[in-house]
């Protein structure tokens, strides 16, 4: 959840612009008695609110229809650095990318935090291709069947671009450009739990939140070195199903955490109750 320090002169109008957050849930969030008595220095908590999703569909022979349950998301990289180093993020750039190339992904993240939709999630997203992955031995070369693809406009260090265009490319493009932004991290983890809210299947978790580099490292290298895991919010190795008479302080305890971190990580209230068989989603520093 982002934090915002009021400035002086600055009205709670315009900071509800700037982060494109409904005034009133800014004011609710923040517990404000008075929205015309604010005062600079205030930090204010911005609440999480998913860009709305613009649909620009490929066509449907760019997909088919799924009929295995989902279990997966699987995140990449994606540019149009290799003709057009300048200005590699154009989405019609990208969007033909996929379209002249038969392959297809369901979301793709801008690097403001815009979110389009290529492919429907009620269909097979030809993202994935050939790979495998451990513990999942019916998923080889089939990992499509099973996940949700999201490409993050974004280009990974020299040596892992190598692979989509030379180094001379490389040098041609702004460092403004390489990596991620603070937008996409946002947007990512939203879109997650907007998926993961629908598709209760998909376990938030690294088994099951991937990178396509690491089902296929033979001839793959997104999201690559420079995609920060610990910035999304899954879980390396802890998921605490709730007993009778746990309390996220003992919780919290248990794992060496706090209660803060529990609550963020779950989009929950601190004082919230819990119930017996709710799934807490435990954040570690690292994966």
């Amino acid at each position: 959840m982002p934090i915002h320090v009021v400035r002086p002169g600055e009205s709670l109008w315009e900071i509800a612009q700037k982060y494109n957050t409904p005034l009133l849930d800014i004011i609710r969030g923040n517990n404000i008695q008075n929205p015309n008595a604010i005062y600079p220095g205030t930090a204010l908590n911005i609440p999480d609110r998913i860009a709305a999703v613009q649909d620009y569909y490929l066509p449907l022979e760019n997909s088919r229809p799924r009929t295995e349950k989902l279990t997966h998301v699987v995140i990449h990289f994606v540019s149009n650095a290799a003709n057009n180093p300048h200005n590699p993020y154009n989405i019609e750039d990208i969007y033909r990318i996929f379209l002249n190339g038969g392959v297809s992904s369901h979301y793709v993240i801008g690097r403001n935090g815009e979110i389009y939709r290529l492919v429907d999630e009620s269909r097979v997203a030809y993202h994935a291709g050939s790979g495998s992955l451990p513990g999942f031995p019916g998923y080889e070369n089939r990992l499509n069947d099973f996940s949700i693809g999201i490409e993050l406009m974004a280009i990974g260090t020299r040596e892992e671009m190598l692979a989509f265009f030379p180094s001379e490319t490389y040098d041609l493009i702004s460092p403004s450009n390489i990596g991620y932004t603070d937008a996409q991290y946002r947007s990512l983890n939203l879109l997650l739990d907007d998926i993961i809210n629908r598709h209760p299947s998909i376990i938030r978790d690294r088994r099951h939140i991937v990178g396509h580099d690491e089902y296929a490292p033979s001839r793959r290298t997104d999201p690559g070195r420079l995609f920060d895991w610990s910035r999304i919010r899954v879980i390396g190795k802890f998921v605490h199903i709730v007993k009778s008479g746990d309390t996220l302080w003992g919780i919290a305890q248990k794992y060496g955490t706090t209660i803060n971190a529990i609550s963020k990580w779950n989009n929950i209230n601190p004082n919230a109750i819990l119930f017996v068989g709710q799934r807490i989603l435990i954040p570690i520093r690292s994966h």
